[in-house]
């Protein structure tokens, strides 16, 4: 067949066959999503043995014809996710908000079953955003499993610091948030200094009843940052795949005092 003819042949196809070519796209997503970041793991390994070759002065031709073709599959795995992501529920909400990219959006939504997760608390618990019965947030234990996906908190992270540099309406909540922890703990008699600046206690240095860190607040509110978009993601992800909605799923959850929609959080 020549490239005129298979141009011809897609164009015959119909509604139908091209509706299920896209649902198939995402169902091959969480796949794509899970090859990419091993891919990117390999990839990263690989090229740290190959600076540190290169430091003392030495040359593996394996190691550098190895990170060529890692390179190039990273590069045609994220080129897919970043076509198959235009298929996905909620795109049209995501794709118009302030920080969101292809890639970073395909590696949170590639490791959630929307459907198994019936609340939004359902999907802070699996990303690690969820709190302990202390108040705390989940850390990890020696010999304990964990209750959250370690990968799809750390891709939650790299998320909100994208949101965080777009300066988008997410990243003015942020500020928001700051500000109220800042005032709160002024209130509570604590001191915020850098952390270089905390007393020692024990030789180490650490927070007290006295002192909080600027980097636990700015912790704090970035935590509740990406709190509000995965409760966002949640709910514009369950409408669009026609699913029932429990509410008011931030104004609960996160104490507003309104409810905060995914839409007001699109930069215009």
């Amino acid at each position: 067949m020549t490239l005129r003819e298979s141009d011809a042949s897609a164009e015959r196809k119909s509604g139908a066959e091209m509706a299920g070519e896209r649902l198939a796209g995402m169902a091959a997503m969480p796949f794509l999503v899970d090859s990419l970041l091993r891919i990117e793991h390999l990839r990263v390994a690989t090229q740290v043995r190959s600076s540190h070759l290169k430091r003392s002065g030495r040359v593996c031709a394996e190691t550098d014809r190895l990170l060529d073709q890692f390179n190039a599959l990273e590069d045609y795995a994220t080129k897919r996710v970043g076509v198959l992501i235009e298929d996905h529920p909620a795109y049209p909400w995501f794709s118009k908000v302030k920080g969101v990219g292809r890639e970073n959006i395909a590696k949170v939504v590639g490791l959630v079953d929307i459907e198994k997760a019936p609340h939004v608390s359902s999907l802070w618990k699996f990303a690690g955003y969820a709190v302990n019965g202390d108040g705390r947030a989940p850390k990890r234990t020696k010999g304990e499993t964990l209750a959250y996906c370690s990968q799809l908190r750390t891709m939650c992270y790299r998320l909100g610091g994208s949101l965080m540099k777009a300066r988008g309406p997410y990243y003015d909540y942020y500020c928001a948030e700051k500000a109220k922890y800042e005032t709160r703990f002024r209130a509570e008699g604590k001191e915020i200094v850098p952390a270089a600046q905390l007393p020692k206690v024990d030789g180490k240095k650490r927070e007290t009843d006295q002192h909080i860190s600027e980097g636990h607040i700015h912790n704090m509110a970035l935590r509740k940052m990406v709190k509000l978009f995965l409760a966002h993601l949640w709910v514009e992800w369950r409408r669009g795949a026609g699913l029932p909605v429990s509410g008011p799923y931030v104004e609960d959850k996160l104490g507003h005092e309104h409810i905060i929609e995914p839409w007001d959080m699109v930069a215009e």
